[in-house]
């Protein structure tokens, strides 16, 4: 499995994209805000669970991923984005982060921002229905904070336990299954992810639509 994503807009977006855009859905998404982060220079991120599409067997193919975050300071590729599928060895009882699908740099900006990540259009790029998708912000010095939005309840679209993953140490499996205490907002962070049905499903709903106007126009 491959994820080639493209920062920023895509103005050279391909004709098959272009295509499915009418396809697309939100997929996976929790909003709000407020002014709880979670500051450290770990690898720390959320897990997620993507719901099925509504055809059995049909898979989502990735085109777009947002998220929030706050920062007192500004430095060029200092946040490092990645998705990993959730296919590691289990920890406390979970399968934890495993194969690792995405990885990209962004700058942090004084204040904060949203980062929009728009992916080309590949079929190959089928979101598993379970990831973890995390952070890891660099240059932090004493009296900097940075951090993932926490604005607390629960995703509107998908599905996320109140819980995160934080890295541990340099090993594959040096993971961690946290939580924040008890009055704090749920671990759950603003994000959104957006796909399209893969290729073949779209295919097959065009051809069964002109099946069904030819039908109409028989009548």
């Amino acid at each position: 499995m491959k994820i080639a994503g493209l920062l920023g807009l895509c103005f050279a977006a391909s004709s098959a994209m272009a295509q499915l855009d009418p396809w697309e859905q939100v997929v996976y998404q929790h909003s709000g805000s407020g002014n709880f982060s979670y500051t450290t220079g770990a690898e720390y991120g959320d897990e997620v669970i993507i719901p099925a599409h509504g055809i059995a067997g049909v898979q989502w193919v990735i085109t777009g991923f947002t998220f929030e975050y706050s920062a007192n300071y500004a430095l060029p590729a200092g946040l490092t984005f990645r998705i990993y599928e959730q296919n590691g060895v289990p920890i406390s009882g979970f399968a934890s982060p495993g194969t690792e699908i995405y990885e990209t740099t962004v700058d942090i900006l004084s204040g904060g921002g949203v980062v929009n990540i728009d992916f080309a259009y590949d079929a190959s790029n089928v979101l598993p229905n379970r990831l973890t998708y995390t952070v890891q912000f660099s240059g932090l010095l004493p009296g900097n904070t940075a951090g993932l939005i926490i604005p607390g309840g629960s995703p509107a679209v998908g599905a996320s336990s109140n819980d995160f993953w934080e890295k541990t140490g340099s090993g594959a499996n040096d993971w961690a299954l946290k939580a924040f205490n008890p009055g704090s907002p749920s671990a759950n962070f603003v994000a959104t992810i957006t796909a399209v049905p893969e290729p073949g499903t779209v295919a097959m709903m065009v051809a069964g639509a002109g099946m069904v106007l030819v039908a109409l126009r028989r009548k």
